[in-house]
């Protein structure tokens, strides 16, 4: 069986990682890179942020036009100039915000709603369960970044 529930804890819980992160991180080294071509923790807190509305906006797609094809989200166009400067706490909060409401709608929904096939142009399968658990796993990946960032010696 699906594991609908697990999903659904795994994206109520995972900002829960990422504001843990966001209060432990020095302000002074937010906007730091440790390597050139790597993003600092305030790039991955925006990119977080960004993506919750990208993907926010791809399940009501996904509820409102079932039979359309999905538009992939490109993370190459969160240009890192853009990225740099946006404001860590408004981040944070639009992640934080974004995330309950995509939670609150999963709540929603009946297995036939979550195994809907979608066309997706990346992917051999696609449904609202694929999505939600690519983003359940895509919060993790960028949090384990943040915390390398945190816990890094910095090189002189």
């Amino acid at each position: 069986m699906p594991a609908y529930n697990a999903i659904i804890n795994a994206l109520e819980l995972n900002p829960s990682i990422v504001l843990d992160l966001a209060e432990e991180f020095d302000v002074a080294r937010r906007a730091e890179r440790l390597r050139p071509g790597k993003w600092s923790a305030t790039e991955h807190m925006a990119h977080l942020a960004r993506t919750e509305r990208a993907m926010r906006d791809r399940l009501l797609f996904m509820l409102d036009e079932p039979d359309s094809p999905i538009v992939p989200y490109n993370p190459q166009s969160d240009d890192e100039a853009t990225l740099i400067d946006e404001d860590w706490d408004e981040s944070l909060t639009r992640y934080q915000w974004g995330r309950a409401d995509i939670v609150g709608r999963l709540r929603t929904l009946d297995p036939p709603t979550w195994e809907r096939p979608h066309t997706h142009p990346e992917y051999t399968r696609y449904s609202i369960r694929h999505m939600a658990r690519h983003l359940a796993l895509h919060d993790l990946t960028h949090a384990y970044r943040i915390e390398e960032l945190l816990l890094a010696v910095r090189q002189k």
